[in-house]
């Protein structure tokens, strides 16, 4: 009896032993994810690979690798998988016409074996950009001169000069300043529309490389026209934030008619560099003032910022308050 009982622990882990013996002896190890990392549009094709091993003892055919995307080409060395053998699957990926999160699947069809994915993840980016969608101007109605100052970026091209296309005549743009650093350049332009009229609701400024192999770029303009609330239904007309932190944020207090803030639905902040943006804002009930939190970007560690808050009612005639003040790191 206690021989039995010696036994019949022995005979289960024996069993269990088999048992994964018999897993790994059907198994099949694919490379489910490959991360190709940045990667720029002009560097296409991007080549990478991923590995498949055959850990059984009996050769594996691959029926077909099926790429998710047309932009993916591969190149499979042979369908058959000897035991005990490991392969690496070659691959290309067009990168033309692409940009930001690149998200692509793979799937292996084996002829005796569930099917299995491949994931492929990286990054786009452009040799040249404009970090926003659009340049946007709320215009007052009888404001005609509009500018507006933003920057472009490139990559490797500290030297690169900018011939400039506008769809208006009125439209002119002029490189403030720029600046490298780890490789990347950082270029400001001031956009100036001389005449701004409400018949215009749209246009567009294209940059093309005149010393560089880098791709044109067009950014759109966009024109809001608005009416405007009478001074009046303000008493704050500027605000001096004073000293600020870097990537701080500063709660701010703008007084005026109750009726008026009461009616605000919308508060849209214009900045130099784009360098202020508003958090939120808080209307107290029966008061009169609006509580804003302002963000500072972080952009600069140092220098004077200065920009203007516009209050829109619910028709969307707006008034609006100056905002400036100096970021200190100290």
């Amino acid at each position: 009896m206690t021989r039995l009982f010696f036994l019949l622990p022995l005979l289960f882990v024996l069993g269990c032993v088999e048992k994964v013996e018999e897993k790994n002896k059907n198994g099949i190890f694919v490379q489910e994810f490959i991360n190709i990392g940045q990667v720029r549009a002009n560097d296409s094709p991007v080549c990478a690979s991923f590995s498949i091993a055959n850990h059984s003892d009996v050769s594996v055919e691959i029926e077909e690798i099926v790429p998710g995307c047309s932009c993916t080409v591969i190149e499979l060395p042979r369908k058959t998988i000897r035991a005990g053998e490991k392969i690496d699957v070659p691959i290309k990926i067009d990168l033309f016409g692409k940009k930001g999160e690149l998200n692509a699947d793979i799937i292996i069809l084996f002829k005796s074996k569930p099917l299995r994915h491949v994931r492929i993840d990286g990054t786009i980016i452009d040799d040249i950009w404009y970090e926003g969608q659009s340049i946007r101007f709320y215009v007052n109605q009888d404001q005609k001169f509009l500018s507006k100052d933003f920057n472009i970026k490139t990559v490797d091209y500290p030297d690169v000069q900018f011939g400039i296309e506008a769809s208006d005549q009125d439209i002119t743009l002029a490189e403030l300043s720029r600046s490298v650093q780890h490789g990347e350049t950082s270029i400001l332009f001031r956009l100036t529309v001389r005449n701004a009229v409400p018949s215009r609701t749209s246009s567009r400024i294209s940059l093309t490389a005149k010393n560089a192999d880098l791709p044109k770029l067009t950014i759109p303009i966009f024109y809001h026209y608005l009416s405007s609330k009478p001074e009046q239904w303000l008493t704050t007309s500027h605000i001096n934030l004073g000293e600020v932190k870097p990537a701080g944020h500063v709660k701010v207090k703008i007084f005026g008619n109750r009726s008026f803030l009461r009616d605000v639905h919308r508060i849209q902040m214009t900045s130099n560099d784009d360098i202020m943006s508003v958090i939120s804002y808080v209307k107290p009930l029966d008061s009169d003032f609006l509580e804003v939190e302002i963000s500072i970007n972080g952009q600069k560690n140092s220098g004077l910022i200065h920009g203007s808050l516009a209050l829109f009612s619910d028709d969307d005639s707006f008034a609006t308050v100056s905002v400036s003040g100096l970021i200190t790191s100290e």
